[in-house]
């Protein structure tokens, strides 16, 4: 099944967000706002960049989707984007990516508060999954800087599955095969709201051209002290 882009007033995207783990929305970003990201984010051809709230454009834009957002109702008042990273999947770097949550987030420090698990460091950074609760809280916002169709190597969700909690990996398959996929098309400028825990995959582009997007995530923070390190989560 395919989802079709278009432009849903704010009840139908929470609906949709608490239902099926995911819906497009629209940001009010202008032509040059998504230029200077492609040279900022997205200029030295690389398939992925990590770390970019630092990258001045990059924060600002993050900064104007969160308080669109905010002021939707779509995220509560205190969320913040604790995450920033390029995607740039095109001829050279025509990847795919099996089903999976994002589970694993970087922090500015290693997190002791009980309910985190799987702690690591990964170039000098600290990662670690926080609990199913905190996950659930999380919101994705892929923005899409170039037209993404069904030949480019579009998302593909399970819908409903941001709703079964941490899914052990060895159930992921038979509960795809039940819930069916949905393929996530995207005009130049739509962005694809999602929930980490939603099970999502991708396959490599069978017509290979750029589809650059920035990967956002916002979190409220309410429920922990530790500081979010600006960094990747899994390649999507």
């Amino acid at each position: 099944m395919f989802m079709t882009s278009g432009q849903p007033t704010a009840a139908p995207v929470r609906s949709a967000l608490d239902q099926a783990g995911f819906s497009v929305w629209t940001p009010s970003l202008g032509t040059a706002v998504r230029e200077a990201l492609r040279e900022a984010a997205f200029g030295d051809g690389r398939a992925g960049a990590r770390c970019l709230l630092h990258t001045p454009v990059v924060r600002e834009v993050a900064q104007a989707i969160g308080a669109e957002l905010r002021a939707e109702g779509i995220l509560a008042g205190g969320a913040l984007a604790i995450q920033a990273i390029a995607f740039d999947k095109n001829p050279t770097t025509n990847w795919k990516v099996t089903w999976h949550q994002d589970l694993m987030f970087p922090f500015a420090r290693r997190p002791e508060s009980g309910g985190f698990s799987a702690r690591c460091q990964k170039d000098g950074v600290d990662y670690a999954r926080p609990p199913a609760a905190i996950l659930a809280d999380m919101l994705a916002v892929r923005l899409h800087l170039d037209a993404c169709d069904a030949e480019n190597g579009p998302l593909r969700v399970a819908p409903g599955t941001h709703a079964a909690g941490i899914i052990p990996s060895a159930e992921i398959a038979g509960i795809v095969s039940t819930t069916g996929a949905t393929v996530c098309l995207a005009r130049e400028g739509e962005a694809l709201l999602m929930r980490p825990l939603l099970l999502h995959a991708s396959s490599p582009a069978s017509r290979p051209r750029r589809r650059r997007v920035l990967h956002l995530v916002f979190y409220s923070g309410a429920a922990i002290s530790e500081p979010w390190h600006q960094a990747v989560g899994a390649r999507s």
